[in-house]
């Protein structure tokens, strides 16, 4: 264990915005919250900068962190220094502390090297893509060695195109260096593709914490879930007209499935039928309905038409206790 929270409350006048956030982070780890927009992210990441005090609660490192620079963080809209170039931007930190500027040389081309944009180290921000501005915020807070990064919201001023391979750049620049990179965000896919483990916040509570691969296979609750993925509620009545491998008690569990957790089949006596057919590029969502039962369903093949009878399998079926 590198760095601990423990018990983080927070209240805003009556709203109690967090409620008990505790994690443990491991030197490196690369982790990413998800919730829904007010349930107190970026207040949990000003606090672990120190921009918030909590009412109760602990920030803990262990020993070997940086007692200067703890946690620093990455505001969602990069706040760069407009009338300093790329080079003074990263340098700005080092320049603050007094050190030397031959070691601010060395530093500063580093992270303009690993950040890839020693080309652009006389430019302005203003001549910057959102991209590129960036990577110039995160090497100016890489630059002075802080124990933690701070990211807000890391993509949302990036077009989509940029999205997955600036989570990809960020996953394998902070593994490089071994930072602790702490991250909030709207966008699941980028926060799987990023991060090494991921906490989903709801209602100002962190109701589960754990590796992407846990987080994705087994959610704690269907609204966890329904966070990172869209999910299809199971009942009764269903059951007859699937595939499944496993038999189902309602009356202990209620059950659901991912939409890519199941595939279809065509089948002129099959129970279902395809009712509408959504494109996201290379996959497909297809909406599946028999009487008043409707599924979606995501696949990659498209020769499935609007209007074709299937039959439906479920691969891998979630539950949830309703006890």
């Amino acid at each position: 264990m590198f760095f601990k929270v423990t018990q983080l409350n927070k209240s805003f006048g009556d709203k109690k915005l967090l409620k008990n956030i505790s994690f443990t982070a491991d030197r490196g780890d690369i982790i990413s919250f998800v919730g829904p927009s007010g349930v107190g992210k970026t207040t949990l990441l000003k606090i672990i900068a120190g921009l918030e005090q909590p009412d109760s609660g602990d920030i803990s490192f262990a020993s070997g962190h940086n007692d200067k620079n703890p946690a620093v963080m990455v505001f969602q809209n990069f706040m760069l220094f407009p009338n300093m170039t790329v080079y003074d931007n990263i340098a700005f930190g080092l320049r603050a502390a007094k050190t030397g500027k031959k070691l601010i040389d060395e530093k500063v081309c580093e992270m303009l090297d690993c950040f890839q944009i020693r080309d652009k180290k006389e430019q302005y921000p203003r001549a910057l893509s959102a991209g590129q501005q960036q990577r110039v915020a995160i090497a100016r807070a890489m630059v002075i060695a802080p124990s933690v990064l701070l990211l807000d919201e890391p993509f949302a001023n990036l077009d989509k195109n940029l999205k997955a391979e600036t989570a990809s750049f960020i996953h394998n620049t902070q593994k490089k260096f071994g930072t602790t990179t702490i991250a909030v965000m709207h966008d699941q896919e980028e926060a799987f593709r990023m991060s090494d483990k991921i906490g989903v916040m709801l209602d100002g509570k962190l109701v589960q914490f754990d590796t992407v691969d846990r987080i994705y296979h087994a959610p704690i609750s269907i609204k966890a879930a329904s966070f990172l993925g869209q999910v299809n509620m199971l009942c009764p009545k269903a059951v007859d007209k699937i595939f499944i491998k496993e038999p189902l008690d309602f009356t202990t569990h209620q059950y659901y499935f991912r939409a890519e957790a199941a595939t279809i089949s065509c089948n002129p006596r099959g129970e279902w039928k395809i009712m509408e057919i959504i494109f996201f590029g290379a996959n497909i969502s297809y909406y599946i309905k028999n009487d008043n039962l409707g599924f979606y369903v995501n696949s990659l093949d498209s020769h499935f038409k609007k209007g074709d009878v299937v039959d439906l399998a479920i691969n891998k079926i979630l539950k949830e206790s309703l006890h």
